[in-house]
């Protein structure tokens, strides 16, 4: 540890803990276990509370949902969604004899001004969760080095807790794959289109044991049967999860079909669009000025970003004459794409580069009929109605769409830009087909009470409720462990 780093962490009122090669410690306020190499821990004073004067077989790591954390919350308060999986867990351990902690991790659990205290953008919230996980288990690990982990995460919370499990199943984690045992996530926007209960493994019948065990106590468990949803996370598609590498049979992920969060529509990248733009607008109460002026630079960034993509990439040609329209993506999926808030702006270059092109070719007057349908307006209006009921906001844009499907009768004309005009924007509403649908409607009438029944709707006729299901996985996975393991130091 170098001297600055000792000096951030004293001034950020950390416990700095330097052990030597024979394992004694040389400085610091309380012991931890033993080491064999030169080695350097620093070690948060909560941290060590959580942990206490015995490590535990296992360390269950929890982060809560939008509105159900904050930057100072206590890690040991049982409130929230997460609460009845760590409630249970805790009792059945106790009774059983094991050792097993739980903390919940504190974050803003933000979306963009759309919760009460909290005008954090989503995306900032969720990398707060996500770099808040990784120090938590790293300090954990490097004071109980015999303890495993378990992690789970609801709606907000999920998307943290996948992008986690990602990074140690690829070998890049604070930890590595071996101590992450059991990972369940509930209502995962980064959950793949169609994805089974274990995404990446979809005819496992029972979670994987933990490495080293021979996973008696977990192979009781039967995996929860439910209807396989045919959507995808509402997250930005850069982050949907297939598979969790080394960790696949290791990952559950409970996704109630209709609820918007892990369930969109498949054919509705626009839903999207809404949502990030959602997430990056300050919409707090009282200040209609900064909402629709974060709105504004949020639509502003995204049409840019896309308009430089398609221009770019989707347009070929440099004269009338040998113009065409290719595109490689729909402008919803370009939309989509553009407006993830981690999604770069274009480089000088390349928005000279698109600039030069339209005044080539005149590609404005190429998209008049694209442009009347996604127009600034309506996706202002889009996201400000998504926020309050995202039904709605669906509807609402399936009377748009509807709308502007006078306007797709083939063009009586020869000019070729104009028909692939027109088929460009023709299949930017089949790509949205799904919002036209009224079955489609039907199914998320009620999506909030979806996203809010994973502790008391019943994976199956008579069987258990998804939260139940994991208290149960996580404790098998520690009576597991201390069977193979005996107790940890």
């Amino acid at each position: 540890m170098t001297v600055r780093s000792i000096r951030m962490a004293v001034l950020a009122g950390t416990t700095v803990v330097i052990v030597g090669a024979g394992g004694g410690i040389v400085a610091g306020a309380a012991p931890v276990a033993e080491t064999t190499s030169a080695a350097a821990v620093s070690v948060d004073p909560s941290v060590a509370k959580l942990i206490g004067s015995t490590c535990p077989q296992l360390f269950a790591l929890g982060v809560q949902g939008t509105g159900q954390s904050s930057p100072d919350a206590s890690p040991t308060t049982d409130t929230g969604m997460l609460s009845s999986v760590f409630m249970p867990m805790l009792a059945k351990a106790t009774q059983d004899g094991v050792a097993v902690a739980r903390a919940y991790v504190p974050y803003s659990a933000g979306f963009g001004g759309a919760v009460a205290g909290s005008n954090v953008p989503y995306s900032q919230s969720v990398t707060e969760a996500e770099q808040r996980l990784d120090d938590m288990a790293a300090q954990i690990a490097a004071a109980c080095p015999d303890t495993k982990f378990t992690a789970a995460g609801y709606s907000q919370g999920a998307h943290a807790v996948s992008a986690f499990a990602r990074k140690v199943g690829a070998g890049q984690g604070v930890i590595p794959a071996d101590k992450l045992v059991g990972v369940a996530t509930f209502g995962d926007p980064t959950r793949a289109p169609r994805a089974a209960l274990f995404p990446g493994d979809p005819g496992l019948t029972s979670p994987q044991p933990a490495p080293g065990t021979t996973g008696t106590e977990v192979s009781k468990l039967t995996a929860p049967s439910q209807p396989t949803g045919t959507g995808g996370g509402i997250g930005p598609v850069a982050d949907t999860a297939p598979d969790y590498g080394a960790l696949t049979g290791r990952v559950a992920s409970f996704c109630i079909p209709g609820d918007l969060s892990c369930d969109a529509p498949a054919d509705a990248p626009i839903v999207r669009v809404i949502a990030n733009i959602a997430g990056q607008s300050d919409l707090s109460a009282g200040d209609p000025i900064t909402a629709v002026s974060s709105i504004a630079q949020a639509l502003a960034l995204t049409t840019i970003k896309t308009g430089v993509t398609v221009i770019n990439n989707d347009v070929q040609g440099t004269t009338l004459a040998n113009l065409s329209l290719s595109p490689q993506k729909s402008l919803s999926q370009r939309l989509a794409e553009a407006s993830d808030p981690r999604t770069p702006l274009p480089t000088p270059s390349e928005a000279m580069r698109a600039l030069m092109k339209v005044g080539t070719i005149g590609f404005n007057a190429a998209l008049t009929v694209a442009k009347e349908i996604l127009t600034p307006a309506n996706l202002t209006e889009f996201a400000t109605v998504g926020l309050a009921n995202p039904v709605a906001a669906a509807a609402l844009l399936a009377t748009k769409l509807g709308g502007a499907l006078v306007k797709l009768v083939p063009p009586a004309t020869t000019s070729r830009l104009v028909q692939q005009t027109f088929t460009a924007v023709q299949r930017n509403v089949t790509d949205n087909a799904d919002l036209l649908n009224i079955a489609t409607l039907a199914r998320y009438a009620d999506t909030i009470a979806r996203h809010n029944s994973y502790a008391t709707a019943p994976a199956a006729a008579g069987g258990p409720s998804p939260v139940q299901f994991v208290a149960d996985w996580f404790t098998a996975l520690a009576k597991d462990l201390a069977t193979a393991t005996g107790p940890a130091r």
